[in-house]
């Protein structure tokens, strides 16, 4: 039996381990870098490295979106709505609702967030699970 491939949805009842490995990351936008950190049925996760002034521009998706800042910050823009992240803050975001972050032009931002449902979109950046074995 072969193991999945990149691109391949993970299994939703196996249990995962992914190590960091420089493959995994991605420039998703300019300042931008993302790691798919799991993407199955009932959910995606995903790690972000933004630099400072980056901006992720209004956008929205059919996914709802939580979130945890690690460190840095930024001003959200949810709806017709705005607030200032800082490190330790969390957040979500309904599905459907138009959103973008524009980070702080002084900190570096790593942000940890989580969709509901899977992120078919997401996919082709998706790595098989290294363990367990």
């Amino acid at each position: 039996m072969s193991s999945p491939a990149k691109g391949t949805e993970n299994d939703y009842n196996s249990a995962g381990f992914w190590s960091d490995k420089a493959e995994s990351w991605h420039d998703f936008m300019p300042g931008v870098r993302r790691r798919i950190l799991v993407n199955n049925s009932a959910a995606t996760a995903a790690l972000y490295k933004m630099n400072r002034g980056a901006e992720v521009p209004l956008h929205s998706h059919p996914q709802a979106q939580y979130g945890v800042c690690i460190e840095g910050a930024g001003v959200f823009k949810v709806g017709d709505k705005s607030w200032t992240m800082k490190k330790g803050d969390s957040y979500y975001i309904p599905p459907s609702v138009i959103h973008g972050l524009k980070i702080d032009p002084n900190a570096d931002t790593t942000l940890v967030e989580f969709f509901t449902p899977i992120r078919r979109d997401f996919l082709k950046d998706t790595w098989p699970a290294d363990g367990p074995t």
